[in-house]
């Protein structure tokens, strides 16, 4: 019950996020997006492939394929290094995971990298907070204390994607709430 809440609440998070950046009023990092959509999919694909796929892995593919149009369109625009180092990373985790050819390698990598290609996210967030939607950030963490509180079985390929998201959206929760009060 909670894996599908976590799900439907990560799919949620999504309509606030997407109204504001159709409103000008958040600036996704496009490389973030993509980095998160591709490593999605290829944690959905070792989860499918491990038998342990949950709801919010569903509801982040979903989301994260329709922001990334929207990134690339109204994202910050440019690449800078970081952004190059990071999609680098992704494009290492897949090579990775096809070299030793376990599911629950490319899982744990994928995990890692997503929380890396966040980096310039939280850098952008770091940067401008506005830049960023505070309630669907808050319904992602909601989402993700779900999918933490579901994991069925402790094993890394259950539990690796939930936990790497709640860091990450813990990290970005952090950012929103405590960057503006620092000057």
């Amino acid at each position: 019950m909670l894996s599908v809440a976590a799900g439907v609440l990560f799919v949620i998070a999504f309509i606030p996020y997407i109204r504001s950046i159709l409103r000008k009023e958040t600036k996704p990092a496009k490389a973030s997006w993509i980095i998160w959509a591709s490593l999605d999919y290829l944690v959905f694909a070792g989860m499918l492939a491990e038998h342990t796929v949950n709801g919010q892995i569903l509801g982040a593919v979903v989301g994260a394929t329709t922001v990334i149009g929207l990134a690339i369109k109204f994202g910050t625009p440019g690449w800078t290094n970081l952004d190059k180092f990071c999609l680098g990373g992704a494009v290492l985790g897949i090579a990775l995971w096809k070299v030793f050819g376990n599911p629950t390698f490319g899982i744990v990598t994928a995990c890692t990298v997503a929380f890396l290609g966040s980096i310039p996210t939280f850098v952008s967030a770091w940067k401008d907070p506005s830049r960023e939607n505070k309630l669907a950030w808050t319904i992602f963490w909601v989402s993700c204390v779900c999918a933490v509180i579901a994991i069925p079985h402790w094993t890394l390929a259950d539990a690796a994607q939930p936990i790497a998201f709640f860091a990450i959206e813990s990290t970005m929760m952090c950012i929103l709430l405590i960057r503006p009060y620092i000057k």
